[in-house]
């Protein structure tokens, strides 16, 4: 009896460290898509059947139809039609993905397109753009922009000020049931909403880094930490967590049913 006590404690003790150590992850949703801005190439993961598969990694070099775009995946956004677009974060091109294999240029902006979304608005990507800072200069004010692909050139939604928001915005930003939201890049990630064009401060209580910030089709955030989690929430207090692992997402999408569908199919 003895030694089968020791050997149940022994078993439970190895399982115990076999979870601390292993690399893990849980997810907990399955209309889920994330970028993987930090590998390279770029890599677009989905979530499926409670589990994440790696869904699209981009070639080394370059299109010829984009040959100057730096091949890594940071950001992305689903359209309301299930159209998954992407861009890098160093360059002005914006791509979507066609039929699970092949990236297709979009449209190309004379700046560094750093976030997209696609607002849940029929054929239009909403981005936002901030220059890289030169020779020490602080970092620039940002823009975001939204554009009807039918319609042709884009239009500016709202020039941001960083001044107004800490000075340490780099595009992240997400659209929610017509509100736009931004996050700045520090820990805690400070929130506001434009309105009427201007940031005012909202969701003081929050705690997270944010790297990647979208919405839900049921006005719910979603985030990624850049350090291996991803979360919903409706207020940034009560958080559920969604994927917490090894692997550090940069950005999160909520896929529309019918798109999620389609997706797994391939």
């Amino acid at each position: 009896m003895a030694a089968h006590c020791r050997w149940s404690h022994h078993v439970r003790t190895m399982l115990a460290l076999a979870l601390c150590l292993a690399p893990w992850s849980v997810a907990a949703a399955d209309n889920l898509l994330l970028s993987a801005g930090r590998e390279f190439p770029g890599q677009l993961w989905g979530s499926r059947d409670g589990r994440l598969q790696r869904l699209h990694r981009r070639e080394a070099v370059a299109d010829r139809a984009f040959p100057q775009a730096t091949m890594k995946l940071q950001k992305l956004a689903v359209g309301a039609d299930g159209k998954v677009y992407f861009v890098s974060g160093l360059d002005g091109y914006v791509l979507h993905w066609l039929d699970g294999r092949h990236e297709v240029l979009s449209f190309e902006f004379p700046g560094q397109v750093r976030d997209v979304d696609g607002g849940g608005e029929e054929h239009t990507v909403y981005f936002s753009v901030v220059p890289t800072p030169q020779d020490n200069e602080p970092l620039a004010d940002g823009k975001i922009y939204r554009r009807d692909l039918w319609q042709g050139a884009p239009s500016e939604v709202a020039t941001v000020r960083q001044a107004d928001v800490g000075a340490d915005w780099w595009g992240t930003f997400a659209l929610n049931q017509g509100d736009v939201y931004i996050a700045t890049f520090g820990t805690p990630s400070r929130l506001f909403k434009l309105v009427g064009g201007k940031p005012e401060p909202v969701f003081l209580g929050n705690k997270y880094h944010i790297e990647g910030l979208a919405a839900d089709d049921q006005g719910q955030f979603l985030f990624a930490d850049g350090a291996g989690g991803v979360y919903r929430t409706p207020d940034f207090e009560n958080v559920e967590i969604l994927i917490q692992g090894d692997r550090k997402f940069t950005d999160v999408a909520a896929q529309p049913p019918a798109a999620a569908s389609s997706a797994a199919a391939q």
